[in-house]
């Protein structure tokens, strides 16, 4: 039969690699023992995609730069999102300005842009008088204006911000969900996460995850509309997510998945990400991405609607630790609250300098 060229995926224990996806999986198997390769091996059947990933890139080892804080670069712009849609409220009364932020954000260097979806979720646009189409209609327009917003790479990531966010009271920091179950959860997000497909975006996040309930509910939902993604975890330590369960624990159960392109940690105290990323990248599949965009280090209060007084990491510094992500393996590195375009820039000259 034909031999296939040198650039073309092959078949490795049942899973399409790159050739530099099977030339890193052969190297890890000859430095390990047999018993280690072979547990590789299986890790991998078991997370082999099923989807396209929109995250690859043409160059093996690239980095891909993730946006900033939309909210906070919303507020920077001189919107008031004190709602329980928070930034989501925009999309109907100055979609202009998440346009604006989307574009800041591409024009200091980010390849993706998350969409202004974290919140938009039915319970609060129908304190606004909204009806379920009419809310579908949003979910759908925070994917257009990213998409307006993009250069002709750009890549658009639906955000499916945490059941907890929708308790506007910290729930997402701490994963308790009164009265929810697996199958609760699963037909909370479905109408979400249906309506940002539809309107085509590239690859959905869900984002901010804080327990394995939930974890657990996406994968379901996920492997029901086959559509690829990233799930990342809000965390209270290097081990654990805001639950207080294992970290390693929910990045198992979501790298098994075969529509989790990657996964990780968002929103979080960037002291504890280099553990974290070490984690993920022991657990997760080698072509499977780890991804991660902390926060700056301030604490967000549920209860006040304030961010804690603390120390917020400086740019420079943020970048300094990144570097060190990178080094443990994290190749989708961006930021969340508080941090901004400037911090990007800063990651984009970091990771892919200008010629």
């Amino acid at each position: 039969r034909p031999v296939a060229p040198a650039s073309s995926p092959r078949l490795v224990g049942g899973r399409v690699l790159t050739p530099f996806g099977t030339l890193r999986a052969l190297a890890m198997a000859m430095k390990r023992p047999a018993a280690d390769a072979a547990g590789d091996v299986a890790k991998q059947q078991r997370g082999a995609l099923a989807c396209k990933d929109p995250l690859a890139q043409p160059k093996p080892g690239s980095m891909v730069v993730l946006d900033g804080g939309l909210a906070t670069h919303i507020e920077a712009l001189g919107e008031d999102i004190d709602h329980s849609l928070w930034s989501a409220r925009c999309l109907l009364s100055n979609p202009k300005v998440i346009r604006q932020a989307h574009a800041d954000y591409y024009g200091a260097g980010a390849k993706v842009a998350i969409t202004a979806s974290y919140q938009a979720h039915l319970g609060g646009f129908r304190e606004l008088g909204l009806g379920d189409a009419e809310v579908a209609a949003a979910v759908k327009k925070s994917v257009e204006l990213a998409r307006e917003a993009a250069p002709a790479d750009g890549i658009v990531a639906g955000s499916v911000g945490s059941y907890g966010a929708s308790l506007h009271n910290g729930a997402e920091y701490t994963g308790e969900f009164p009265g929810m179950d697996e199958a609760k959860l699963v037909d909370w997000h479905r109408p979400r996460v249906k309506s940002l497909i539809e309107a085509k975006c590239d690859i959905l996040a869900c984002e901010t995850i804080p327990c394995l309930l939930e974890a657990r509910a996406l994968v379901t939902l996920l492997s029901e509309v086959q559509f690829p993604a990233w799930v990342t975890f809000s965390c209270k330590s290097g081990i654990e997510v805001c639950s207080g369960e294992s970290f390693k624990e929910c990045v198992a159960v979501v790298g098994d998945c075969e529509y989790v392109v990657g996964a990780g940690v968002n929103c979080t105290q960037p002291n504890f990400v280099s553990d974290l990323v070490a984690t993920c990248r022991e657990t997760l599949p080698a072509e499977k991405h780890v991804v991660v965009y902390p926060n700056s280090g301030e604490a967000w209060c549920g209860e006040t609607h304030t961010w804690k007084s603390g120390t917020a990491t400086a740019d420079a510094a943020f970048v300094t630790m990144a570097k060190d992500w990178a080094a443990r393996g994290a190749d989708c590195i961006g930021g969340c609250c508080r941090t901004s375009p400037a911090t990007v820039r800063a990651l984009k000259d970091a990771f892919c300098p200008s010629p």
